[in-house]
């Protein structure tokens, strides 16, 4: 009996002394890999083991720079051309075709085997290290509109255009009009859907293989036969010309508009209509100049409510008023209802509901500043300016209400001329192309630093790709402050948090180069602050590059200038009124751009370009 007391004695103490020894053993474990990514973790294949924030988001920043620098190489046919998958104008209209943040996934590797809780972190740590292991994908978003641009104008001969089934008139003099038909032509394009899936994929390893493009054929919607036996509605539906449209001005005025029998023949078309077959319809890009005339002529706009302010205090409320702008859908559909009918037809309108009426201001208890941030953009160009100017006026009187999240995208849409913004001039791959809304970033980061004043959440934000001087932190110089935004990615989202409404009030002076968000609302106890930007580490902006180009004259050269690599970080924190508070680390990387010059080659004619110029 006394050695089986004994026995069992032995197999205690060995099995205590295993067990404190391979808890000793997982706590050295976690102890090593504190703040750390644990052993054996992977992101799009690289070993990421040991590494600390800045290491991994600076090691997967290196191999994200290094498949965009590579490009794309793509064969269509008998045909390979490299696409280049970065795009800048040597400012902040900078952006890559393929998407991906190096520092969330590097967020998502050391959030690996940890927890809030000691001794469970160490037995992780400890499971990794002898025997698990974890392995992450690159989420990589392809942004397909600007890579199908790029793709379409790389391969210009492997696209013949289609010409669709349509309507000829013509007017023999004292005769009715005669309708033919204009037979439509097959045409062929690249078949880019399967494409960008198969890019999507290819690039979760961070690595992208040559990829075949086939094309495919593009017919006419309208067959000849069909759009035949519309012939005698087209037929009435000139005949019933001129058309009278009817509307009020501004000035509240009745005014009348005459379509002629020219113009309807001009814009009616062969169309296959899902519900109803083929129909007699209009062409709309046809009728742009024809609703702008109207716009111009019956819109109203919308006047928010406005404040004034004295000694940081609102005093005096401006009245809001609400508008009328011409409904267009509403105006096509009426007009091809009324096709054929010697009838006129009257506009109709929707009314433009003022986003800040002077009841809400006042009664949401809007009273004072609650976060405030001055951007300066002296050296810019006009055009940069201009959408600055823009940009802001477009926020100006934003509410938001307790718990929503504004998306600066969504309010600032749509990012065409005719909505007011204006080019500007960008180098991709061997030419220089205009391209919409430049200067949109500097509306990104003035919001960030009003948004961190205030002391709002921070739902999604990420740094421009260059280290770009407009967005140095007027502490110190430094970059690391800076908030990226382009269409459709990435975006810059902040979540009004607090128990009452907050209101976006913005200032852009474009003679002096600076703008000013300011967000008012009732302070609830709450301070937002952000430590000024350190950069942690530099890189050199690399070996000049040159691209021939048969855009240019020959010899002739366009250069935008290098930036070098930054990594910089600083803490956001937020203390409440109870004494709690949060603070948020933002890593920002930052890679280097040599100079790129474009160079027209020695045998190129370039054809004269018209200068982009802000009105």
């Amino acid at each position: 009996m006394k050695k089986v007391h004994a026995a069992l004695l032995i197999a205690l103490v060995i099995l205590l002394a295993g067990t404190l020894t391979t808890a000793a053993f997982a706590i050295n474990a976690h102890t090593a890999f504190t703040n750390r990514v644990v052993a054996h973790v992977r992101v799009a294949g690289i070993d990421l083991s040991g590494m600390d924030a800045l290491a991994a988001t600076s090691t997967l920043q290196r191999a994200y720079d290094a498949m965009i620098s590579a490009g794309l190489p793509v064969t269509v046919g008998d045909e390979t051309q490299k696409i280049d998958l970065f795009a800048s104008n040597g400012s902040d209209v900078a952006y890559n075709l393929l998407d991906w943040d190096p520092n969330a996934a590097a967020q998502e590797a050391l959030a690996t085997g940890h927890s809030q809780n000691a001794f469970v972190d160490s037995i992780f740590t400890l499971y990794y290290e002898i025997l698990g292991s974890k392995s992450y994908t690159a989420h990589v978003t392809v942004n397909t509109d600007r890579l199908g641009e790029a793709l379409l104008a790389a391969f210009p001969t492997a696209q013949i255009a289609a010409t669709p089934t349509d309507f000829s008139v013509s007017f023999p003099r004292g005769m009715d009009p005669v309708i033919t038909i204009a037979e439509g032509t097959n045409g062929q394009t690249l078949n880019l859907d399967p494409a960008m899936a198969s890019i999507a994929t290819d690039a979760k390893d961070l690595k992208l293989q040559s990829i075949a493009i086939a094309t495919m054929p593009v017919t006419p919607f309208m067959t000849t036969t069909d759009a035949e036996a519309l012939i005698p509605k087209a037929n009435a539906a000139i005949l019933a010309a001129p058309y009278t449209i009817t509307g009020t001005n501004v000035s509240g005025e009745s005014e009348t508009w005459t379509v002629s029998q020219k113009t309807i023949a001009d814009w009616i078309l062969p169309m296959q209509n899902i519900e109803h077959g083929p129909v007699v319809d209009l062409e709309p890009e046809k009728m742009v100049d024809f609703l702008t005339e109207l716009h111009t002529a019956i819109d109203i706009s919308a006047k928010n409510a406005r404040f004034t302010i004295d000694g940081g205090k609102v005093s005096e409320f401006q009245g809001s008023k609400d508008g009328t702008v011409v409904d267009d859908d509403a105006f096509f559909a009426a007009f091809v209802a009324g096709l054929g009918a010697n009838e006129s037809i009257s506009i109709p309108t929707r009314v433009d509901i003022a986003s800040v009426t002077t009841e809400n201001v006042n009664t949401l208890g809007i009273s004072e500043i609650i976060g405030e941030a001055t951007t300066t953009y002296t050296t810019s160009t006009a055009n940069r300016r201009a959408n600055i100017k823009h940009g802001a006026e477009k926020l100006n009187g934003l509410l938001i209400a307790p718990g929503e999240t504004v998306s600066l995208l969504s309010q600032l849409r749509p990012f065409t001329i005719e909505d007011g913004y204006f080019p500007e001039l960008v180098i991709k791959g061997d030419e220089i192309k205009p391209e919409v809304a430049g200067g949109l970033c500097q509306i990104g980061t003035t919001t960030f630093r009003a948004v961190m004043h205030a002391g709002l959440e921070v739902v999604e934000r990420r740094n421009h790709s260059l280290a770009v001087s407009y967005y140095n932190d007027p502490s110190n110089g430094n970059p690391g402050t800076d908030a990226t935004i382009y269409d459709p990615a990435p975006d810059f989202k902040f979540r009004n948090d607090m128990p009452t409404y907050v209101l976006l009030a913005t200032n852009a002076d474009s003679e002096k180069g600076e703008v000013t968000f300011t967000f008012w609302g009732t302070k609830d106890g709450r301070s937002g602050s952000y430590t000024p930007p350190t950069v942690l580490s530099r890189s050199p902006m690399g070996t000049k590059v040159i691209k021939e180009t048969d855009t240019l004259a020959p010899g002739v050269e366009q250069c935008q200038h290098g930036f070098p690599g930054a990594v910089a970080t600083f803490d956001y924190t937020v203390t409440y009124g109870d004494g709690t508070s949060k603070t948020t680390n933002y890593l920002s990387t930052y890679r280097p751009l040599p100079e790129t010059c474009l160079v027209g080659k020695a045998t190129s004619v370039a054809e004269p370009t018209d200068e982009v110029i802000a009105q």
